[in-house]
């Protein structure tokens, strides 16, 4: 009768062992894809600087992410802050807990067409917006109440202001006004 008992218990504890391997692997894969997914947005130009280019206009140099967004750390009104260059946005775009923890005043903006539909949003106006040493004052913000994280949109008041240039897979700021003079 033991011999029995054995050999019954011996599959169930086998596939108890098969279950918690593949419960593990499952894990592993998931943890896996998520960080994969995190690398692929993250911010490859953490410390940007602005240097002079060959006619002696200062300029920042950014790199892509491995998803070919252009990502980097700069400043709202001296405080760090996560930027993705878009130019497609009329404005820097902030979610609002952004906002919120950078202390901004809001009023009440109107509806913006987002990727989500419309939305009713907040508009601020930014003392000063820098990347790299390049700083542009009296910025106009527009602070989106459902948009997620911590990341802001360096939109056109701000890139309005440079010369964008992209070329060989970097993307080069420089200020419109120092271009005009050289």
């Amino acid at each position: 009768m033991k011999s029995s008992l054995v050999s019954i218990a011996t599959p169930v504890r086998l596939r108890q062992r098969f279950g918690s391997l593949l419960l593990l692997v499952a894990v592993l894969t998931l943890v896996g894809l998520i960080g994969a997914q995190l690398g692929q947005r993250h911010n490859p130009n953490p410390k940007p600087v602005a240097y002079l280019g060959p006619d002696g206009v200062p300029e920042v140099v950014l790199q892509p992410n491995q998803v070919d967004q252009y990502v980097t750390t700069g400043r709202i009104n001296g405080q760090a802050v996560d930027f993705l260059v878009d130019t497609g946005s009329a404005d820097v775009a902030m979610p609002y807990m952004l906002a919120q923890r950078l202390g901004l005043r809001l009023k009440r903006g109107g509806y913006s067409k987002t990727g989500n539909g419309n939305v009713a949003t907040w508009h601020a106006t930014l003392d000063q917006v820098e990347v790299g040493g390049l700083v542009v004052t009296d910025v106009k913000a527009t602070v989106l109440p459902n948009m997620q994280g911590e990341e802001a949109l360096l939109g056109m008041s701000y890139l309005k202001h440079m010369e964008v240039v992209l070329r060989g897979g970097t993307l080069s700021l420089r200020p419109l006004l120092a271009a005009a003079d050289s």
